[in-house]
């Protein structure tokens, strides 16, 4: 790994958090079709006893990867953690989970909102430890070959829902003054879980390098997500979700928001929170693409910096919103030279200038 050059890319993204000037972007190249990377398959993994082995798994994935890109000039640190499936989110207080070929599930543990005595914050969860002693393997064994960073965090409306199960949706009506307790817990677990992850990632020029890879300055909490506001009101997470997640995000230099499209109503709730510096908005079937969702809600939408992932048209038929703002932008190339001819355009057209500094 080339350090001189990864600190170039951690200086250019710390001037473009600090920046006001519009017009500037990031881009990250997220997939390359003509170097596919099969993803390993969990099932053929007994963990934890094949932690190491699957980790090692994904890191010759990775380090093959870096050295397709070499000669890449986009804004990718090259990161990686444990990934287990989406059960880890909130499997670190309690429950059972079963392993499929792509992700994991875990079984609702709570009958009812009422039933916090089923969870317990255990240093020695497997689930915990699969994650935080996995961070901490990547970033001794593969120290100067990569860097460490996070696996993130559900929210804790997303916890709960996972917890309850679909019962979830009942307690809103029939109980929630219990389910506000419950989401309290939540919360407070989050960030119990969350230190863990950051404890074991370490920082990394100055900042984290959150879930997704995205680097953020100083203690920063990521992906933190807020999916159950697609089938929520407003009004909902309002009243239950928003000051849990503000009351997480304080507690953080930094945050980065992962929400989707479908959430459209909740999205400049969301946007408002303080302490959001990035919020990625995901593309949803049978919804608009979320570069249009993004555009309808705009000026909502004005506190955190947009990551979109955009295609080539896409790009091209909104260099005027570009040009008015800051974005993060992920990309899926066709190929190197596609990769490589997108990573020149923004170098050209979408510059972040270094204030006070002689690069640029």
């Amino acid at each position: 790994m080339d350090m001189a050059r990864m600190q170039a890319v951690a200086d250019k993204t710390r001037a473009f958090y600090e920046t006001n000037t519009a017009g500037c972007a990031l881009l990250k190249v997220k997939e390359i079709a003509t170097q596919p990377q099969p993803a390993l398959c969990l099932t053929d993994y007994n963990f934890p006893k094949d932690m190491r082995r699957y980790l090692d798994g994904r890191a010759a994935r990775l380090l093959h990867a870096m050295a397709l890109r070499d000669g890449l000039a986009d804004d990718t640190l090259p990161a990686l953690a444990p990934w287990y499936g989406i059960a880890e989110h909130s499997a670190f207080l309690g429950g059972k989970v079963t392993f499929g070929e792509d992700t994991s599930w875990q079984d609702p543990v709570l009958e009812d909102a009422c039933g916090l005595s089923a969870l317990a914050m255990d240093e020695a969860n497997q689930s915990l430890r699969l994650v935080v002693d996995g961070i901490a393997y990547l970033r001794e064994r593969y120290e100067g070959q990569f860097f460490p960073m996070t696996r993130g965090v559900s929210g804790a409306l997303e916890m709960a829902n996972t917890l309850r199960g679909s019962d979830f949706f009942y307690d809103f009506y029939e109980d929630p003054d219990a389910l506000k307790e419950l989401l309290k817990y939540c919360a407070h677990a989050l960030v119990w879980y969350y230190d863990k992850q950051l404890e074991a990632a370490g920082q990394v020029f100055g900042g984290t390098i959150t879930g997704f890879g995205e680097w953020l300055p100083g203690r920063a909490v990521g992906q933190l997500s807020e999916d159950t506001t697609t089938m929520i009101s407003r009004a909902q997470f309002e009243e239950f979700g928003r000051p849990l997640t503000q009351e997480i995000c304080t507690h953080y230099d930094s945050a980065f928001m992962h929400m989707h499209a479908l959430s459209e109503h909740s999205l400049p709730a969301i946007a408002s929170i303080p302490g959001i510096r990035a919020m990625e908005l995901s593309s949803d079937p049978n919804t608009d693409r979320a570069v249009e969702v993004y555009k309808r809600n705009r000026e909502a939408l004005a506190g955190p910096v947009p990551m979109l992932r955009l295609t080539r048209g896409e790009i091209e038929s909104n260099f005027e919103l570009l040009k008015s703002q800051k974005t993060i932008v992920w990309y899926d190339a066709s190929c190197m030279e596609d990769a490589q001819d997108m990573a020149a355009l923004f170098a050209r057209e979408f510059p972040v200038r270094f204030l006070n500094k002689s690069k640029s």
